[in-house]
């Protein structure tokens, strides 16, 4: 039920998909760019929903307090205390080790402030833990979530880094003046 409700809203919305997500991977992380906004949230939950993405998403620890903390950790949020430098990655790898399923979402900017370059996490845990990496592009200007093809890394760092920012080009977000490119 929940699914169809969620399908329906996204689709009033005037939003569509395009691509096709992977469920049949066991173990990914997806990347979720340009994140400008908190409405990418919303839009994001709607998608989660209509098409059952069983996902854990890491956001700061001060966001989960009281009701709003609940809610987030019931649809599979996490805290992350980003004081600690590293704690997400070999948090998330952990995960990925203890698990025979497990896939979780990331923003590679790591704010909704403008950035001129991802950060590195989201390309360390996917090459400490062996899986691939799902980019999916929330597309305000055309309404579109875009799932990109499944990226497997190869170990080159920061020039791969750099290959996936660059599947975001021309990309707007919310907020556009935040845009990745």
């Amino acid at each position: 039920m929940i699914r169809c409700i969620s399908k329906k809203i996204y689709l009033a919305l005037g939003w569509k998909l395009e691509g096709r997500y992977p469920g049949e991977i066991k173990k990914k992380i997806i990347i979720v760019a340009p994140h400008t906004s908190t409405m990418d949230f919303y839009i994001g939950i709607l998608v989660k929903f209509w098409l059952d993405i069983r996902v854990t998403f890491y956001a700061k620890k001060e966001l989960f307090k009281g009701i709003q903390g609940w809610f987030l950790r019931s649809i599979g949020g996490r805290p992350v205390d980003r004081s600690i430098k590293g704690n997400l990655v070999s948090q998330a790898v952990a995960d990925f080790n203890n698990k025979d399923q497990h896939t979780i979402l990331l923003t590679p900017e790591g704010t909704r402030k403008k950035v001129d370059r991802f950060k590195s996490g989201f390309y360390y845990i996917a090459h400490q833990a062996n899986v691939p990496i799902v980019p999916v592009a929330f597309d305000f200007q055309n309404k579109t979530i875009k799932f990109f093809p499944t990226y497997y890394v190869r170990g080159d760092g920061a020039s791969e880094i750099e290959e996936i920012r660059q599947m975001y080009k021309g990309i707007v977000g919310k907020i556009p003046e935040n845009s990745i490119l």
